[in-house]
C-alpha cells in the first residue's frame, strides 16, 4: 500500500470512529456529515488500488466510480430522509448503484453455461423470500409492494450473478462478492419489513452498516478478480 492508501485508510477509520462518537453524544450534524463521507472514502481507497492494475482494470474502475458516486449520493440524500423529494432521489440513486454492479457481473452468463434447473431452483428461492417478506410486512398499499419488488428483483439479479460465480468459479473473490451481495439483498428485505412492520429503534444504523459492508465487499472482490 502507498502512503496515500494509508492516509485514506486512517481517515476512513477516524471517520467511522466519529460516527460512533456522534451517535453516542447525539451530535446530529457531525453524524450526518461523517455518514456522507464514509463511502466516498472507501470508494477512493478501492479505486486507487484498482489503478495499479491498469489497463486491465479500466472497465472495472469506470463501473466502480459510477457505483460509488451513486451510492454516495443516495447516502447523502437519505441522511435527510424527512425531506420526501430527497428520500425518493436517494432511493433512485441506490437502484442505479445496483444496476452499475449488475453491468459488471452480467458477463458471467456468457462465461459459464448455467443449467435450466439452477435457474428454476434459484427463482423459487427468491420468490419465496419476496412472498415471505410481503407476509411479514402485513397489509400495505400496492405501491409499497411494487417498490419492494423492483428493488428486490434488481438486487437478487446481482445476487444470482454472484451465486453463479461462487458455484462455477470457486475463488476468493467469488466468496467475497457473494457475501457482499447477500448483505445487500438482506438490507433490501430488512428495510422493507422494518418500514412497514417492525420499526426497530436503531434500524437506520443497521441499514447504514449493512450498506457500507456490502459495498466494500463487492468492490474489494473486484481487486481480487483483477489480480
Amino acid at each position: 500500500m502507498t502512503i496515500a492508501d494509508w492516509i485514506l485508510l486512517a481517515l476512513f477509520i477516524i471517520n467511522y470512529g466519529l460516527i460512533i462518537f456522534a451517535n453516542l453524544k447525539k451530535l446530529i450534524i457531525l453524524q450526518k456529515t461523517c455518514v456522507c463521507l464514509t463511502l466516498p472514502l472507501a470508494g477512493t481507497i478501492i479505486i486507487l488500488r484498482l489503478t495499479n492494475y491498469l489497463p486491465d482494470s479500466f472497465h472495472i474502475i469506470i463501473v466502480s466510480v459510477a457505483a460509488f458516486i451513486l451510492i454516495s449520493i443516495s447516502t447523502a440524500f437519505l441522511a435527510f430522509e424527512k425531506i420526501r423529494s430527497l428520500r425518493i432521489l436517494g432511493k433512485i440513486a441506490s437502484l442505479g448503484n445496483i444496476v452499475c454492479w449488475i453491468t459488471l457481473y452480467n458477463s458471467i452468463f456468457k462465461i459459464n453455461s448455467v443449467p435450466a434447473w439452477f435457474y428454476i431452483l434459484a427463482s423459487g428461492i427468491y420468490a419465496a423470500i419476496i412472498i415471505t417478506s410481503c407476509i411479514f410486512s402485513g397489509k400495505q398499499e400496492i405501491k409499497f409492494y411494487f417498490a419492494f419488488a423492483i428493488s428486490f428483483l434488481l438486487v437478487t439479479h446481482l445476487h444470482f450473478c454472484s451465486l453463479i460465480f461462487l458455484c462455477w468459479e470457486r475463488t476468493a473473490n467469488s466468496i467475497i462478492l457473494f457475501a457482499g451481495t447477500t448483505l445487500y439483498a438482506f438490507l433490501v428485505s430488512f428495510h422493507f419489513i422494518n418500514t412497514t412492520k417492525l420499526n426497530i429503534k436503531h434500524a437506520g444504523r443497521i441499514r447504514y452498516n449493512l450498506l457500507v459492508a456490502s459495498q466494500i465487499l463487492i468492490a474489494c472482490s473486484n481487486i481480487l478478480m483483477i489480480r
